[in-house]
């Protein structure tokens, strides 16, 4: 299993990677590493989406109780918004957390400074989600699929991909009675009739779970045919690597899935929290890695990593990982000074050019030199490990080298591909980062420009080895035997920096990562034939119907569905699934549009990914038909089962009352909704007692930060800042419509006054104005309670709401503590001395053997559990006795 060696930095923001003496070899299109895919759609001018997952089990309090995971996603964020100041295309992040359930954090946000305190604000709040039961792999990947299959429908080139972080293995928890299961997020979707109340039903459910991710067509084949890179990161501190192989397979193919080519993603495995937050921030911002032996006491040759910069080098980003504690790193100037990047921020005038850095650990380091002007540029560099003595651990480091050169098609915009006509010239050329055209003449004898056309399938190779001279010499592109539909034109600049000579001695230059830019190009049917789009989706459903849709046909000509449907993803047991039309020959061909009706022979959970084909005949009914493909989706649900009361009903009936409550029950679900167009919505963390609050000098929470949930068709369920709004409308005739809030731990809501219902928040249908506060499930008495607001777009009386939360806190928290027993362990110091925060315990609450929660108080929650904590995934997969409240 390779370590991350991807060139997503390079590739999205040109930044062409270099490492003294280290050359990368020609890259192909059909070669291309995952990464480098995104990236090469992004350079050519598609809409990139990220989904950053992480993991939410409660075994993160043991694995990575200082929150790395949180740092190594906020620098990697910041690192990407960073490179992507000049390409092309846009990138938006999202943000969403797994454990039990899949839960959305934040929307898609766009990558840009502006919004990178939102970005990295959200990830923050992740450093205390660590209350998931389960690791639930299936629900994680299926919402993903739900995530990316809705982004999709309105973009026309989406570059999807997805990072996810997990510290265990796919691990289900029982179940005690059917009120914890509805608590932790209800029956599986994938087995909805397990109760998952013994050992046989937990690992009958795994098995189903992993088969369905597996199988072909499954689960990870459908995130495959959505043209979802993923990137899997494990932490394996307590478990073992065989663990993270179903995590691998999903990300690779390896074992998983049928549709594996070309390579799925990448996975990656870090056995500590240092090496996690460097692979992670490496694994969007690398070329080739290096490894070196650190200097003891003072420079040497072996413990320097050195690179070449030119006048084609307009910035380096670096990412290091000291071997030990107390190694110091150096910048080596091109004049031979050696800075010291001291411990914390940095930042110094070079007088050319300005270096920064960042010890994100105290043994992982960031640093950035950008070049001002030509002065102090050009030459040699290194970074130089020293440690203060001998060892046999290694310093990591990747450096990459931002070049000021990209490849582009000049007449991208006046092209007129059409079939049947005279052969078109593709203009090609080369600019910087501005935009602006460099001057072939300018660049080194070592630059080379490859030029590919990926068409239905098949590669066409239109050039190669196009040196300086004749790279802007146009290309002649005959589209005989192409069928009509989008290609891909594959664009790859190969750069070699210019040789450094100092003192006699020859420095060769430092052959750079390719850059890969992949451009859309729209092939027409001939004239006189009608042209329909790519792609196609039927939506999303949840019964077994049919589902019929209308495919425009633009332009003369008439077409009908071939016989030729491929699917590569269907939910599990319909693979029968059946495509078809009123039209399918010559003499049923149709105008206008084409009916396409999609029967998906059941039901069940995921999404129906083919491609079929399509004749299209033209008005003269003399030339010779052509084919096109058209892919298509549909996403498919199983409704929430609910239980029915048959007898109460059949008895209502008899007494001849059913017809009158049946109509109030219908006005009550009927009103029973979230009012107003969107919900925003934020949270706090903090320690709460009789006596203070973390609230008392003001809540922590700006407008600017909140998360927004706009309210559509659903809006009787809404998720927003990673909470779940449920709307009820009451048992009784008469009583109001609430919402309700699911949490892991006794929470309450409202204003001034506030309420619960089963150990949930209990909010009004209005729940802008209001806000909930929940305790920590693990420590509910001693532990920071959550503070999140709800309001309106615009945010009125918002000054008024945090103001009440300021009032009432303390009452409220003090009401859902009451009657909770003491926790053990407890803090003996002031858990307020030093400023605030958490509470930080005087003995560790999770050593030792553990007393048994109190039976039948929906309130009772662990005093000491013990080291296999159930809210998290034990080493080996190994689950708590008695069922998921044993302690």
């Amino acid at each position: 299993m390779r370590r991350w060696s991807g060139a997503f930095g390079a590739a999205v923001a040109g930044a062409l990677v270099a490492v003294g003496g280290i050359g990368a070899p020609p890259a192909h299109a059909e070669e291309l590493q995952p990464v480098e895919r995104f990236a090469s759609c992004i350079n050519g001018g598609g809409q990139g989406n990220v989904l950053m997952l992480i993991d939410t089990s409660g075994s993160l309090f043991n694995t990575d109780p200082d929150a790395g995971r949180v740092k190594a996603a906020s620098a990697t964020v910041t690192r990407l918004a960073e490179s992507l100041t000049d390409v092309p295309g846009e990138v938006d992040v999202a943000v969403a957390g797994f454990g039990t359930t899949f839960e959305p954090s934040l929307g898609w946000t766009p990558l840009t400074a502006d919004n990178l305190g939102t970005i990295n604000g959200n990830l923050d709040q992740f450093a205390n989600k660590i209350d998931g039961v389960d690791t639930d792999y299936w629900t994680a990947m299926d919402g993903v699929r739900r995530e990316f299959s809705a982004r999709a429908q309105d973009q026309k080139t989406p570059c999807n991909l997805l990072m996810w972080f997990s510290d265990g293995e796919f691990n289900l928890n029982q179940r005690a009675n059917d009120s914890e299961m509805q608590k932790w997020g209800g029956p599986k979707a994938w087995v909805p009739d397990n109760r998952l109340r013994t050992e046989a039903d937990i690992d009958a459910a795994l098995t189903a779970g992993r088969n369905d991710l597996c199988r072909a067509g499954g689960l990870a084949d459908q995130l495959r045919s959505l043209d979802i890179i993923t990137i899997g990161i494990g932490l394996a501190v307590d478990s073992p690597p065989e663990s993270f192989e179903l995590m691998q397979g999903i990300s690779t193919g390896a074992g998983c899935g049928e549709n594996t080519s070309p390579t799925p993603g990448e996975f990656i495995m870090a056995t500590g929290v240092d090496d996690l937050i460097y692979d992670f921030i490496t694994a969007i911002n690398t070329g080739e890695g290096g490894e070196n032996k650190p200097c003891v006491d003072a420079e040497c040759p072996e413990g320097t990593r050195t690179f070449v910069l030119d006048g084609s080098i307009g910035a380096v980003n670096a990412t290091a990982k000291a071997p030990v504690d107390g190694t110091r790193i150096y910048l080596k100037t091109r004049s031979g000074e050696n800075i010291e990047l001291t411990q914390g921020t940095g930042e110094r005038d070079l007088g050319g050019s300005t270096l920064t850095w960042e010890w994100v650990t105290p043994r992982v380091l960031t640093l950035d030199l950008t070049r001002e002007s030509p002065d102090n540029w050009a030459g040699p560099w290194g970074i130089v490990f020293v440690a203060d003595e001998q060892s046999d651990e290694l310093a990591r480091s990747s450096i990459t080298l931002k070049g000021d050169i990209s490849p582009v098609l000049v007449n991208r915009d006046q092209l007129d591909l059409r079939i049947g006509e005279a052969p078109a010239e593709l203009q090609l050329g080369t600019v910087d980062r501005l935009g602006q055209r460099i001057d072939p003449a300018t660049l080194s004898d070592q630059t080379v420009l490859g030029v590919k056309l990926i068409s239905g399938g098949e590669t066409t190779q239109l050039a190669s080895g196009l040196v300086k001279a004749d790279m802007e010499d146009p290309i002649e592109l005959d589209l005989d035997g192409f069928n009509p539909g989008v290609a891909e034109l594959v664009l790859t600049l190969d750069v070699t920096t210019q040789s450094w000579e100092e003192g006699g001695t020859t420095i060769p230059g430092t052959r750079l990562e390719p850059r890969h830019a992949s451009i859309p190009l729209n092939i027409l049917p001939p004239a006189d034939f009608p042209t329909l789009p790519d792609k196609v989706s039927f939506g999303h459903t949840e019964t077994a119907d049919p589902v019929t849709i209308q495919v425009p046909l633009e332009g003369a000509g008439c077409a009908w569905l071939s016989d030729e449907t491929r699917f590569t993803g269907y939910p599990e047991g319909l693979g029968d699934a059946k495509l078809t039309s009123p039209a399918t020959d010559r003499a049923s061909c149709t105008s206008g549009s084409l009916e396409l009706t999609l029967d998906p022979g059941g039901l069940g959970n995921g999404s129906f990914i083919g491609s079929t084909r399509v004749t299209l005949a033209a008005a003269d009914s003399s030339a010779e038909p052509v084919v096109a493909d058209l892919a298509f989706d549909l996403s498919q649900s199983r409704p929430a089962s609910q239980p029915v009361l048959w007898s109460t009903l059949i008895l209502i009936t008899l007494l001849g009352v059913a017809i009158p409550v049946a109509i109030l029950y219908l006005v009550k679900f009927l009103t029973s909704k979230i009012p107003g167009t969107a919900v925003l919505a934020g949270s706090a963390y903090g320690p709460v007692d009789d006596a203070h609050a973390f609230t008392d000098n003001g809540v922590p929470l700006n407008v600017a930060n909140l998360t927004v949930a706009h309210l559509t068709n659903n809006r009787r369920e809404v998720t927003v800042a990673g909470k779940t709004l449920k709307a009820k409308m009451g048992a009784a005739p008469t009583e109001p419509g609430y919402v309700v809030v699911d949490t892991p731990g006794p929470s309450a809501g409202g204003r001034t006054s506030l309420q619960s219902v089963g150990g949930n928040a209990r909010l009004p249908l209005a729940v802008q104005g209001n806000w909930m506060v929940a305790l920590d499930p693990q420590r509910p008495v001693g532990g920071a309670v959550e503070v999140t607001v709800f309001t309106a777009p615009g945010s009125p009386g918002f000054s008024e709401l945090l103001e009440d939360v300021r009032a009432n806190i303390r009452t409220a928290v003090a009401k859902l503590r009451a009657g909770l027993p003491p926790e053990q362990g407890a803090p003996s110091a002031d858990p307020w001395a030093g400023g605030g925060g958490t509470p930080t315990p005087a003995a560790d609450p999770w050593a030792g053997g553990g007393a048994s929660a109190p039976t039948g108080d929906q309130w009772a929650q662990p005093t000491n559990p013990t080291v296999n904590d159930p809210w998290a995934n034990p080493p080996g997969g190994q689950r708590p006795t008695g069922g998921p409240n044993s302690w």
